[in-house]
């Protein structure tokens, strides 16, 4: 394994290790970060969620189910990052105090990655953004509140992460066709996207996963092509992306997707997996 991202704002390499270690347990027992927290450690409940950055913008992702080699060559922060390197809040956090957006606590670093992202990236639809984090205290009407009075305030620039430049790894093939030719050599190897599925063979089955080839770095499987009276949607194509362009399309089939698991899931499952 050979993996290279940025953990709030600082490079880290990894060149040993399982590749099936979620980000969730490396942040909590190898870095210490433990804002980050385990509730149904699914994807289901929004305690994990972190702020990942790649070239195509912010997202909130369920750090529970997320694998290691998935965030090669990108940038990820955690609630600890997410406030600025000498103490400022973030906006985001600034306003869940004044708004008395947290009771217990448990779901707030969550709530904040998310809130966090939908901030950098312009997002007014709050109840689409938080709809995949659970709180059971405070309840919705404060933590809205927040997210709207934090709108209007400008993006820090500590969150303003460039990805790093990264080489070709084994593990992440960059092209279909360097896909095709560790499939036919590990025909019983698992393949993974978004493992919004196979994360929870993990976590939840326990199961250890030999020969793996994660998928997200094959952008040629990413890509949407409008022919006039066709979509031809790649297998890796998430289904956040396939709602950005379903709704001028087929708006009905849009709000379908629309309701298909969370935020933090669509941004991260695959149309090829759910298929």
């Amino acid at each position: 394994m050979s993996i290279k991202f940025l953990l709030n704002g600082e490079t880290v390499e990894l060149t040993e290790g399982n590749p099936t270690v979620t980000l969730l347990d490396w942040l909590r027992e190898t870095r210490h970060l433990t804002g980050t927290k385990e509730g149904c450690n699914e994807g289901d409940c929004g305690a994990c969620s972190v702020m990942v950055t790649d070239a195509s913008g912010a997202k909130a992702l369920n750090a529970c189910i997320l694998f290691l080699p998935q965030l090669h060559g990108k940038a990820v922060r955690t609630v600890e990052g997410i406030s600025g390197p000498d103490g400022a809040l973030h906006p985001v956090q600034e306003a869940m105090v004044e708004h008395h957006g947290s009771q217990c606590g448990f779901c707030t670093p969550g709530f904040i990655s998310s809130m966090a992202v939908a901030h950098r990236e312009g997002r007014r639809d709050f109840d689409n953004v938080l709809a995949g984090n659970l709180c059971r205290c405070t309840g919705y009407a404060p933590i809205i509140r927040a997210a709207e009075a934090a709108a209007e305030q400008p993006v820090p620039d500590w969150v303003q992460d460039i990805a790093p430049e990264v080489s070709a790894s084994a593990l992440l093939p960059e092209t279909s066709n360097e896909l095709a030719t560790w499939y036919l050599e590990n025909p019983s190897g698992t393949l993974i996207a978004g493992s919004t599925d196979v994360g929870l063979w993990g976590t939840k089955q326990l199961r250890a996963l030999d020969k793996i080839a994660f998928l997200h770095r094959c952008r040629d499987l990413q890509q949407i092509d409008d022919l006039g009276d066709t979509l031809r949607i790649g297998a890796g194509v998430t289904m956040a992306q396939l709602h950005a362009v379903l709704k001028d399309h087929h708006p009905s089939y849009a709000e379908m997707v629309r309701r298909y698991g969370s935020e933090q899931v669509r941004q991260a499952a695959t149309i090829g997996g759910n298929i």
